[in-house]
């Protein structure tokens, strides 16, 4: 009996011939492409079961690749799975349009993939063909769903410290932390995102500021103005954040907010520039969120601004510092924004970290 074959397109080496051992163990010829082109190739030519694809690759991307394989006849209906460190919702919309019919999230579980790998199979019927019998199968699934529960349990934990390291970094933000996560939930919601996408950003928006433990106390306190020099210390907080962030092991839509919610629609912001829908949706609702709650909320150099004029301001940077679509649904929802704010006042007594997650 002829085995079923997989075509894996990966850049990295590494990373190609160990989903090429995953997937022969499952009983797959194993084709393997260094980019887009080459697996272009190799497709017309052969016609594998299901081909893996890198989403970021020189030469021919692994979207645009998949968008060419959904117009070749012979590859028309093949499954595709994509592997990207991107698991944005506007990515995974842009793939899925374009053809893909699976995920799976760099760095790469070896678990997963199997399981992955296996269920394509088996949606495509190929089950037969497959060379892993029903008890490996199942065992590979209970170990991927108590890795899965494992990470899960160590990644609530980090976040709780590093939110806790944040707070205590940070004497000005109080309660801030909690507001801008209930705030970015609401927003994330109204917006009309699906559940998983609202809980993470609801999840990791705690995390927007982590990186100032990296700005000395003198210039994070300071009461006065920054000078410039003194600002581009604090602009640095976006990139430690989100190194601390990567070398979490957090997902790349925890990266995305501190690295980016002070990024402006207008291109105007930091670290890098980023305009328009290019700022991961993510940061652009924490910026949203995080700025309102600034305005509303005293600081060491500021008094409380009144609900009106921060109406006024947000309304006013709509389109040049935040998404115009994001500040019509925050005026939208600005009694509710309120409410939370009050619900969460500073003249409260401080949440704990258990207390704050429920």
């Amino acid at each position: 009996m002829t085995r079923p074959t997989v075509l894996i397109a990966d850049d990295d080496e590494q990373v190609r011939k160990a989903l090429g051992r995953v997937a022969r163990r499952c009983g797959f010829e194993v084709l393997l492409a260094e980019d887009g082109v080459e697996a272009l190739a190799i497709c017309r030519t052969e016609v594998p079961d299901i081909i893996v694809t890198d989403l970021h690759m020189p030469r021919l991307g692994g979207a645009r690749l998949v968008a060419m394989l959904r117009k070749m006849e012979h590859t028309s209906n093949q499954p595709i799975m994509v592997v990207t460190a991107d698991e944005s919702r506007a990515t995974k919309l842009r793939l899925l349009e374009a053809g893909a019919d699976d995920f799976l999230a760099k760095p790469v579980d070896r678990d997963e993939f199997q399981a992955r790998l296996i269920a394509q199979g088996r949606r495509s019927e190929l089950a037969v063909n497959l060379k892993v019998v029903t008890g490996q199968r199942d065992d590979a699934m209970k170990a991927l769903e108590a890795r899965t529960a494992e990470l899960e349990r160590l990644t609530f934990g980090l976040i709780e410290a590093l939110e806790q390291a944040n707070t205590m970094n940070d004497t000005d933000t109080g309660n801030h932390i909690r507001r801008v996560s209930e705030y970015s939930k609401m927003l994330a919601a109204k917006a009309g995102c699906d559940e998983e996408f609202v809980e993470t950003v609801y999840r990791y928006a705690s995390l927007h500021d982590v990186g100032k433990v990296g700005i000395p106390d003198a210039i994070l306190k300071k009461p006065g103005k920054l000078t410039h020099d003194e600002f581009e210390q604090i602009k640095a907080h976006t990139l430690i954040g989100a190194e601390i962030i990567r070398s979490a092991g957090l997902p790349q839509t925890a990266i995305n907010i501190p690295l980016c919610h002070h990024e402006k629609w207008n291109g105007q912001g930091y670290p890098r520039g980023l305009a328009g829908e290019n700022i991961p949706l993510e940061a652009r609702i924490v910026a949203v969120a995080d700025v309102y709650d600034a305005l509303r909320a005293k600081r060491c150099y500021k008094d409380a601004f009144t609900a009106e004029k921060t109406r006024s301001i947000l309304l006013n940077d709509s389109g040049s510092h935040f998404d115009p679509r994001l500040i019509e649904l925050a005026m939208e929802n600005f009694d509710e924004m309120e409410a939370i704010l009050a619900t969460y006042s500073d003249e409260e007594t401080k949440l704990d970290v258990d207390e704050a997650w429920g």
